[in-house]
């Protein structure tokens, strides 16, 4: 009776701590889950016409324009864009129309101070690399590159 006593006790702790494990790798699998989905779920592109990029040549800024095409807002202070693979010396934002917060569909123009001016049909390179805001306790980095061509007013 004792041995069937002790028995029972060592099998019902080890039910329980294997009952813990498989709760905790359910967790993660289901964190790893919703981390993909939203991988799919964000996006960004460049938008305008890429053939007739604003160039400011006595001041040597660029405007530029990205949409954001996932379903989930992008960050407005988290993002990076290169100009033939450098980065400006300064940029500013402002999501359009006239608003703050990075939604699906809206318009980022993002301004750009070059360290070197660009002539007339100059084709450049633009990288854009940001990320979402926080989204299911997850961050997803989004990325867009595509060459334009500058018209230099």
């Amino acid at each position: 009776m004792i041995m069937l006593i002790t028995a029972l006790l060592i099998s019902g702790g080890a039910s329980a701590i294997l009952i813990g494990q498989w709760s905790e790798t359910v967790r993660t699998l289901q964190q790893q889950e919703r981390a993909a989905d939203l991988e799919d779920e964000v996006g960004v592109s460049i938008a305008g016409d890429l053939a007739m990029v604003n160039f400011v040549g006595s001041t040597n800024t660029m405007t530029l324009y990205f949409v954001n095409t996932g379903e989930h807002d992008l960050s407005t202070s988290s993002y990076e864009v290169l100009v033939n693979g450098v980065a400006p010396n300064s940029k500013s934002e402002t999501v359009l129309p006239s608003g703050t917060d990075w939604e699906p569909g809206l318009l980022l123009e993002v301004e750009l101070v070059t360290a070197s001016g660009f002539t007339n049909g100059d084709d450049v390179s633009i990288y854009f690399a940001g990320q979402s805001v926080v989204v299911n306790g997850n961050v997803e980095p989004v990325t867009a590159a595509q060459e334009v061509r500058l018209n230099v007013v």
